[in-house]
């Protein structure tokens, strides 16, 4: 069944295409596990690798995804350090706890994502350099308008992955509702990478947080021995009146902002750009219709202090593999049933971190006892990663029962 007519990809015709809409983390992980159940991904995608970008903490789970795609000797090979949890501080120094997080990996993104591209071609994946314009449905599947450098080209096929990430290709076009706006979506943030972090001695290499006021933190992670990301999250008003430039804005903020981060930053010496993005908190309530899914940030973005970013593309991007090769045995008749599957199962693991993350700006030092004190083989489990198909322990309730 041959659902692509271009002959100059040189496409397998055996198998069926997939067109798979970004060649980030959510688009190479789910074209090496359609590769695993018999599709032939096609991945669209017009940046050059590798590229800046940030979300450099990975859980357990996805780190547990990743080796379960057989990418273990890869991820020892970027010397990414290992990760063991989070700490989260509060403006005094004697204040801060750690939340385990299990084995993960801290990983410079530039180097994780083209290692992602590089095996997903490695492994059979096509790459299709240019950018999707227009994605319609025509009959029984779908046509995408891809401009390259040489023109326009028509692809048709059964299946779609959008794994545009927060672009939303598919939303934007109309083909799902509105975007809903999240908590933290008149944020802001600013980040670099920085050397001369001063380290303390328990804080290894985990996720160091530094919150402030509600939903003002500042993010310290460390790439390498030398390296680390900073980036400060506040409401885009505190930017605004400061009436600073970006740079300024970030690093007069990391001199003041508590003196936990004073202690550590006091010495830092910045070794990149600074970039910026805002507006970033949304959900899509229905995102996969007729063969069309929506994987990662492409369909909701949470406020990312707690880093699971990366989990979501890549965990989702397994069963989005297994949907569409379900879908593939049946009569479109028959797909509805499995799209709903699809969303249940992914947006419920969303709603746990998004019900976590609440409740920390809520109540951050009762989120503290419980993360700390009371719960801490089940938070352990959730920091993990380890939110699907799962039901919800006693401190996940309480903490639900709390905030309705």
């Amino acid at each position: 069944m041959v659902w692509v007519a271009d002959r100059d990809l040189g496409l397998a015709k055996l198998k069926e295409n997939v067109l798979v809409i970004g060649g980030g983390p959510a688009g190479t992980a789910s074209a090496m596990n359609l590769l695993r159940e018999g599709f032939q991904p096609i991945i669209v995608e017009q940046e050059s690798f590798p590229r800046f970008h940030i979300g450099e903490s990975l859980t357990t789970e996805c780190v547990d995804a990743l080796n379960r795609l057989g990418l273990d000797s890869q991820l020892r090979e970027l010397a990414a350090p290992r990760k063991q949890g989070v700490r989260i501080f509060s403006k005094n120094p004697e204040n801060s706890f750690f939340v385990g997080a299990g084995d993960a990996w801290q990983v410079e993104r530039s180097g994780f994502d083209k290692m992602m591209l590089d095996q997903a071609l490695e492994r059979g994946a096509k790459h299709l350099c240019g950018r999707a314009t227009s994605l319609c449905r025509d009959g029984t599947g779908w046509q995408v308008t891809v401009r390259t450098d040489e023109g326009e080209r028509i692809l048709a096929t059964r299946f779609v992955v959008d794994g545009s990430g927060q672009q939303r290709f598919s939303q934007k076009r109309g083909l799902f509702g509105e975007a809903v706006e999240g908590d933290y979506a008149r944020q802001i943030s600013f980040f670099s990478q920085f050397e001369g972090v001063t380290r303390g001695e328990s804080d290894a290499h985990d996720t160091l947080i530094f919150h402030r006021q509600r939903h003002e933190w500042i993010w310290m992670i460390p790439l390498s021995d030398t390296l680390s990301s900073i980036g400060l999250v506040v409401p885009v008003e505190d930017y605004k009146k400061s009436g600073l430039g970006m740079e300024a804005f970030l690093e007069q903020s990391i001199s003041c902002f508590s003196e936990p981060l004073k202690q550590r930053a006091h010495a830092i010496k910045r070794v990149g750009d600074v970039r910026a993005a805002s507006n970033y908190s949304f959900s899509i309530d229905e995102y996969c219709r007729d063969g069309l899914f929506c994987v990662g940030d492409s369909h909701r973005f949470i406020d990312p202090i707690f880093s699971f970013g990366v989990q979501f593309a890549v965990v989702e991007a397994e069963y989005v593999a297994k949907a569409i090769s379900a879908c593939a045995q049946q009569q479109h008749e028959g797909w509805q049933p499995i799209h709903d599957h699809y969303m249940q199962v992914t947006s419920q693991a969303q709603d746990v971190i998004q019900d976590l993350l609440s409740y920390f700006w809520a109540y951050p030092w009762g989120f503290a006892n419980m993360a700390h004190q009371r719960y801490p083989e089940e938070f352990l489990e959730i920091f993990a990663g380890r939110i699907y198909e799962v039901e919800p322990g006693p401190g996940l309730t309480r903490l639900r029962e709390t905030m309705a």
